[in-house]
């Protein structure tokens, strides 16, 4: 029985020690979420200007409607990427941003 002693308390300090790697809270992941200049559009709509359809991320977002007689790009304001990016996802925790191809807007959320 003195023999077991010793073990049986290493067993259960061991148990207690995974117990706590285990117990301690897990870390938020972090999603990026892609939006295309057409969704950025959306966004420049209601934020910017009404009369916006597309948006292009270059450091901030640009916002620009159609010019009458489709030929060509009317600029009509500008936006943020954080305020564009809690827009799209207003639940989610804003954690970044960068610019994607063709001008792409990609946040990174915390969820």
């Amino acid at each position: 029985m003195h023999r077991r002693v010793p073990a049986l308390v290493a067993a259960a300090f061991a148990c207690l020690g995974a117990l706590s790697v285990t117990a301690t809270p897990a870390q938020a992941a972090v999603v990026e979420v892609v939006y295309s200049p057409l969704s950025l559009g959306d966004y420049c709509s209601a934020r910017v200007d009404s009369s916006s359809a597309i948006g292009f991320y270059s450091g901030s977002v640009s916002c620009y409607r159609r010019s009458t007689g489709g030929s060509g790009l009317t600029y009509t304001g500008s936006g943020s990427a954080s305020a564009a990016c809690a827009y799209f996802n207003p639940t989610y925790t804003y954690v970044g941003s960068a610019q994607g191809a063709s001008q792409a807007l990609i946040c990174r959320y915390s969820v």
